[in-house]
């Protein structure tokens, strides 16, 4: 009893401290909005998923390397519909003439091609695809110059163009979510004036809203960088996650206004609301902490963020929120008007009544949905997420795989310098059913008969014949090259068994022309212009200071089963010549994200039931609430990711990870409204089917306000954005928190009636009771 007393009059000290400085308190916030609004522009942003890949992943450790060591050009195929052939041939010559295009492949029935090249794969059913390479990276001016060219060429055309050369998927994401913010205040807005006591309430929440939205983001300047994910859905989480604080404050100031003055109101409000607020944020900032043990490192990046958020949120309600309610204490008085949330009894009594066959029916529902969320279909490529609005890149790939097949370039990243070993991987890739092309440095052709290849040793007279060059120049340069590498036994022996590789003559001949070692006639001289450039744009891609990259392409979707198979066989041939190789594209980061989420996905799901049930177990002094309650939420969890399977969708796996863990630490604040609401009014009421009728109706506005918010937010964000990840995460949030309602609303109530009996057997503090009501008598 001296405790709880303790306890009280400490937290009207410190509610007196906060309101007694209110003016400075808004000095402060004021200040910091100025650093969060200059900082916001400072946070760095990262689009590639792959980026939080653990380190120890081979796609992790292929990407750093290859990102190191070699040059990407940009690269685009292009599909035009309702062309004829000819058009098409004088269309991929007249995109090769555009600045910045190295090469346009197109099917040319008046030149030779190689027996695997048909025209079927370049023109069918009046459509060309062409396959653009440019002539450097992507994100260069004069790529971005190029397919600014491209585009405007292919005007009047029915054309799609498949490309990230100009793929801003953030920039596009930003003006999705600036709309989707915009339509999230609105629904706001319209719940919060139907749910409101006073006008004025939703002026200071959205007041209280705006500010700790804008300390969070400029605030994540903190981490340096954030992911596009978190970056574009941590606003709107944010407001969702965090109206009840707002909520609950401004509900306890309202009941102690009726008999108080604004400022003892306040006060007091907020010595109530502090504990039962901190309390409540608890079991989100659970679900937040899990994501951060998370393999994948993105869990760690959106846990963090929000964590801060809700933390952040918490102090804008008790810092700031009580000076704008004194502020504005005469307009909220004014303003006030009657409610408009009706009385649900009639739902609390036909909940009451159908509990025996309720009951039973979740029981075998929940049970099914165990089972059927366990055989959810998960997909990991960023690429193959359905999505209800579909950007240009996704249309494109889409109707390009209507009429020709869309291979997946891959990579295998070797150890430099061994040309046969690589020439015996590169056979026996192009021997494989599941490969449709390999290129490296062994395989490299520079002659039109196919017989000799870029890293071939030649004679002097073979390199005449291959190179078109008089022999009598270059036994010249071959006498010039053993001067030059010192290597003088090329003039004890016979000079015609000198043998020189093709691709170190030409850097040779290159570099004495430039130098002015050598003169050529103009048209010599623009052979090896074309020759050395050639050359370099392969050693550019194909051959790093310490490594060398094999660039492939696979057959089939870019992942499943069979080609995860396929990437185990492809590593293990590599490992047939070398200690260590690294196998990089799309389907290995896929594979290595399938491996990620078997353990993501276990730790996740344990902590957060684990971590929920122990605040729980702590606030409500009882061993069998909690498990009622988290049945019930992960009850709504397992219908959730039910549905892909139900329906013959799919479920893309992050949308898994992230959603089971918001929707488990924040919707779980819905079972713990009536929850506490039934344990309270059971003290006063005898009746306990009357009890949890009441409970109903009294919880029924706080969960209908902060639920409808969270499922529209989710919904919209699913709806209106265009970015895959983003909108399959709103989705299944929306479906989530919308399913977790509904339990809550119809079976939770059930459990409670059903299982009072073990609310009271399970309860801690039932032995200490009696002792405690003598003191409270006596007191």
């Amino acid at each position: 009893m001296e405790e709880k007393k303790t306890s009280e009059n400490f937290m009207m000290k410190l509610a007196s401290f906060i309101v007694n400085k209110r003016k400075a308190f808004i000095a402060l916030f004021a200040l910091a909005c100025i650093y969060s609004a200059v900082s916001i522009p400072k946070v760095g942003v990262i689009n590639d998923l792959t980026e939080y890949l653990p380190e120890s992943t081979e796609t992790r450790q292929g990407l750093d390397i290859m990102n190191a060591e070699f040059t990407t050009f940009g690269s685009a195929k292009i599909l035009v519909s309702n062309i004829t052939y000819q058009k098409a041939l004088a269309l991929s010559e007249e995109l090769e003439e555009i600045p910045g295009i190295s090469g346009v492949s197109f099917y040319d029935q008046q030149e030779e091609h190689g027996e695997e090249e048909k025209l079927e794969d370049f023109y069918k059913d009046a459509s060309a695809l062409f396959t653009i390479t440019f002539e450097e990276e992507e994100d260069t001016e004069v790529s971005q110059q190029a397919i600014a060219q491209i585009r405007s060429v292919l005007e009047g055309y029915s054309a799609y163009v498949y490309t990230t050369v100009d793929k801003d998927d953030a920039a596009a994401l930003k003006a999705d979510m600036q709309v989707i913010v915009v339509i999230v205040i609105l629904i706001i807005l319209v719940v919060l004036l139907f749910t409101s006591k006073t006008y004025m309430e939703i002026v200071i929440f959205l007041a209280v809203f705006g500010v700790a939205a804008l300390l969070n983001m400029g605030t994540n300047y903190w981490f340096g960088e954030i992911s596009f994910v978190t970056n574009a859905v941590g606003a709107v989480l944010q407001l969702a996650l965090a109206i009840d604080y707002a909520i609950i404050l401004f509900h306890r100031f309202m009941e102690e206004h009726e008999t108080k003055e604004t400022i003892e109101a306040v006060t007091v409000a907020l010595s109530k609301a502090i504990p039962e607020i901190s309390s409540s944020s608890l079991t989100t900032v659970s679900g937040m902490i899990a994501l951060m043990f998370m393999q994948f490192g993105i869990g760690l990046d959106l846990g963090s963020v929000l964590t801060k958020a809700i933390i952040i949120s918490l102090l804008t309600v008790f810092l700031f929120m009580p000076a704008l309610i004194v502020m504005f204490a005469k307009a909220i008085d004014r303003t006030v008007h009657p409610n408009f949330v009706p009385s649900i009894n009639f739902w609390g009594k036909i909940v009451v009544k159908i509990r025996y066959i309720g009951m039973p029916a979740f029981l075998v529902i929940v049970a099914a949905a165990c089972i059927y969320s366990g055989k959810c279909p998960y997909i990991y490529d960023v690429n193959s997420i359905e999505s209800s609005k579909k950007n240009e890149f996704m249309a494109s790939k889409e109707r390009i795989q209507e009429t020709f097949q869309v291979t997946n370039t891959m990579a295998i990243v070797i150890p430099k310098g061994d040309y046969e070993k690589e020439g015996k991987i590169l056979k026996r890739l192009e021997a494989m059913d599941e490969v449709d092309t390999a290129l490296g440095l062994a395989n490299v052709e520079v002659s039109d008969d196919g017989n000799y290849i870029l890293v071939d040793k030649l004679s002097p007279r073979e390199f005449s014949e291959v190179a078109e060059v008089d022999l009598d120049l270059v036994r010249l340069l071959y006498q010039f090259y053993a001067l030059e590498e010192k290597q003088y036994s090329a003039f004890m022996k016979n000079l015609e068994d000198y043998r020189i590789s093709i691709i170190d003559m030409v850097d040779f001949i290159y570099q004495q022309k430039e130098n002015g070692g050598i003169e050529f006639d103009d048209e010599l001289s623009e052979e090896i212009d074309d020759l050395y450039k050639a050359m370099c744009d392969a050693r550019q891609q194909l051959e790093g200071q310490e490594y060398d990259r094999l660039v492939f392409t696979l057959k089939g979707p870019v992942e499943g089963e069979e080609t995860f198979a396929t990437i185990d066989r492809i590593r293990n041939l590599a490992l047939e010549y070398y200690d260590k190789a690294y196998v990089v594209g799309d389907a290995t980061s896929n594979y290595d994200l399938s491996t990620s989420f078997q353990r993501d996905n276990v730790i996740i799901s344990v902590l957060t039931a684990l971590f929920v049930g122990i605040i729980l177990l702590f606030t409500f002094q009882s061993a069998g609430l909690p498990f009622l309650l988290v049945l019930t939420i992960q009850g709504s969890i397992w219908i959730n990711f039910s549905m892909p399977y139900l329906t013959g969708s799919t479920m893309y796996f992050l949308s898994y990870l992230v959603v089971s863990s918001i929707q488990m630490g924040a919707t779980i604040d819905y079972a713990i409204v009536i929850t506490s609401r039934y344990l309270e009014l059971r003290k006063s009421m005898d009746d306990r089917k009357k009890t949890v009728v009441e409970a109903l109706n009294q919880s029924f506005p706080t969960i209908i306000t902060s639920g409808t918010i969270l499922t529209s937010a989710g919904f919209v964000i699913g709806c209106l954005t265009n970015n895959a990840v983003i909108a399959s995460l709103g989705k299944v949030l929306g479906r989530g928190t919308l399913i977790s309602i509904i339990l809550v609303m119809t079976v939770l109530p059930q459990l409670l009636l059903l299982g009072d009996k073990l609310i009271d057997k399970t309860e801690l503090t039932k032995a200490g009771k009696s002792d405690q009501q003598k003191e409270e008598v006596q007191a």
